[in-house]
């Protein structure tokens, strides 16, 4: 039994995600392996470009690693598990039987949350339809758009993709959730905004989710739209606003705090106040102050952490 989640490569969490509530996450992929690399992703720029589909990590470890890791907590921890990766989920060769084989040891529904870069391929659209909910993000209406707002390699098109997105409506009796990150500059007129809403009435997704960069981009240029244009965002594509949206608390298996916080930080920036939330979830501290301070100075002191001024805040998170 591992005594720890940094002894866990794939699995992680539970962190909160807006649109799921509490998640244990699965990363079935090395960090930042991508087809992608979107002006906002908050994990930083992708440092590896691929198009090949891989088995990074055998089945039937991830399975085992679970397993271990669903022994640690309790099952009234989380609400959903999520195939999310620290990259693009899709690439991994054995997607469809991964999700199979989580269903097959515990009951809570099996999420994944894609880019859609490889929606073309009805391979992959088979896989994904074992999830109980796919998350895809769709924020630009052609390809030009597209290639300045995600960055995708040459091999993937923005109307395969698209076309892709709409035979899985069809095929797919799950949540489809659809994502539109706005970022000033790109998309945040009426006009665009209108482009996309047309052409998200042929996916026919569940729900629709308006975000805007929250957290630290990987472009620095990246910037949150006007508050006028988000409002009229949600009301052109009858959204959900994400940031509106309330979150529940990080959790980590960890006893020593500072490398608590360091697990989470590897898979998910933190601000100072979820920081202090998460702190206040831990009935073992007492002094929140004390113990606060001391981990925000061994944050500073390590070379492996980046802390980042984004907005009114500080964030932290695990270089890329």
């Amino acid at each position: 039994m591992k005594e720890s989640n940094s002894d866990y490569k794939i699995v992680f969490g539970i962190v909160p995600s807006r649109r799921l509530g509490q998640s244990l996450g699965i990363s079935p992929i090395p960090k930042k392996t991508c087809n992608f690399s979107c002006v906002y992703c908050q994990l930083g720029r992708t440092t590896e470009y691929t198009r090949k589909r891989q088995i990074y990590y055998n089945v039937e470890y991830i399975i085992n690693e679970l397993k271990e890791y669903l022994n640690i907590i309790d099952s009234s921890q989380y609400d959903i598990i999520t195939i999310v990766g620290d990259g693009e989920p899709t690439l991994y060769l054995s997607l469809g039987d991964l999700i199979k084989r989580i269903k097959k040891i515990q009951d809570k529904p099996v999420a994944v949350i894609s880019n859609g870069s490889l929606m073309a391929d009805p391979q992959i659209r088979k896989e994904l339809s074992f999830a109980d909910v796919v998350l895809l993000n769709f924020d630009s209406w052609d390809e030009q758009s597209f290639r300045k707002m995600n960055r995708p390699l040459n091999s993937v098109d923005f109307i395969s993709r698209y076309k892709g997105y709409i035979e899985f409506r069809k095929e797919f009796s799950g949540i489809i959730y659809l994502e539109v990150m706005l970022v000033r500059g790109i998309n945040d007129n009426v006009e665009s905004i209108t482009k996309i809403a047309d052409l998200i009435k042929n996916i026919h997704p569940n729900v629709v989710f308006v975000n805007v960069p929250v957290r630290p981009p990987a472009e620095q240029w990246v910037k949150i739209p006007d508050e006028k244009i988000v409002i009229k965002a949600r009301e052109i594509l009858d959204a959900q606003r994400m940031d509106y949206l309330p979150t529940g608390d990080f959790t980590s298996i960890k006893s020593n705090p500072t490398k608590a916080v360091l697990d989470i930080i590897g898979r998910h920036p933190m601000r100072e106040e979820d920081i202090v939330t998460f702190l206040k979830g831990r009935k073992s501290i007492s002094e929140i102050e004390e113990v606060y301070n001391e981990i925000i100075k061994n944050l500073k002191q390590n070379p492996k952490v980046q802390e980042i001024a984004y907005g009114t805040t500080r964030f932290f998170r695990i270089k890329s």
